[in-house]
């Protein structure tokens, strides 16, 4: 993290809130994008993040940036986040969020990127979640193992398994 950030955040500790306002602008649309990747909705996609940002802001004295840089630290969150509603009883299947993504993405991305967001949804969430912190969120594997409290191996796996998966449902699809 650059020193810039380190001292925002240390001012966001002592209440400034245009310190707050420079971290959200630089945060708030990444972690957003992430959420929206791993959840498949635009709506809880925002609440995640919003929720996120708060967290930044009540709890900004809980980051240490001797372990990792902020934007790690907001994805860990978000992760948690993202992982708890996948969880709770009723949440919507894959299915309905691979329709909902494919009708954004439908009106708003190019041809073929609704067939890759479709196979991406298809997969099991712990490899989702690695492939969108790697290559669409280009963390390290080192910082997608503190994300998702895993090893660096266990993520080199995941994405390896990932890579596959994806691979074949992209095939099956043509």
């Amino acid at each position: 993290m650059g020193r810039d950030e380190s001292e925002l955040v240390a001012r966001v500790c002592q209440g400034d809130r245009r310190a707050y306002a420079d971290l959200v602008a630089r945060h708030l649309p990444a972690v957003e994008v992430y959420a929206r990747r791993i959840l498949g909705d635009e709506y809880l996609a925002q609440d995640v993040a919003q929720d996120v940002m708060l967290v930044l802001w009540q709890r900004s004295d809980r980051f240490k940036p001797e372990k990792s840089r902020l934007t790690t630290w907001l994805h860990r969150i978000a992760h948690n986040r993202c992982i708890d509603l996948l969880r709770k009883p009723g949440y919507k299947t894959l299915e309905d969020a691979q329709e909902v993504a494919a009708q954004a993405l439908n009106t708003h991305e190019m041809p073929g990127v609704a067939s890759i967001d479709g196979a991406l949804y298809e997969l099991p969430e712990s490899q989702r979640t690695a492939l969108v912190l790697t290559y669409y969120q280009n963390f390290t594997n080192r910082e997608v193992a503190l994300i998702m409290s895993s090893s660096v191996r266990a993520v080199e796996s995941l994405l390896c398994r990932a890579r596959g998966n994806l691979k074949k449902h992209l095939e099956t699809d043509q």
